[in-house]
């Protein structure tokens, strides 16, 4: 029973010094990590992207150029169907 007292007067505490509960701020503290956590896996998507579309790029300059396909896959890392559909 003490260990309640005490920790419903710790509570009034956190609610009088930051002006909510501490359940509250753990909220906030989950959703501001899921959200970064989300930033983080938008960002290693969006470079992943870039530089398929860079190689795609490539592969077409390199197809105008008469480069054989089996060459640009290699050097590009996409596949030989990929750069014939190009």
């Amino acid at each position: 029973m003490l260990f309640v007292g005490n920790l419903s007067k710790f509570e009034e505490e956190i609610k009088t010094k930051i002006g909510r509960s501490d359940t509250m701020g753990t909220q906030e503290y989950l959703l501001d990590k899921a959200e970064k956590k989300g930033i983080q896996k938008g960002k290693i998507k969006g470079k992943i992207e870039g530089k398929r579309e860079e190689a795609i790029a490539i592969a077409l300059e390199f197809k105008k150029m008469g480069l054989p396909i089996a060459d640009i896959a290699k050097g590009t890392g996409l596949s030989i169907e990929e750069i014939e559909k190009l």
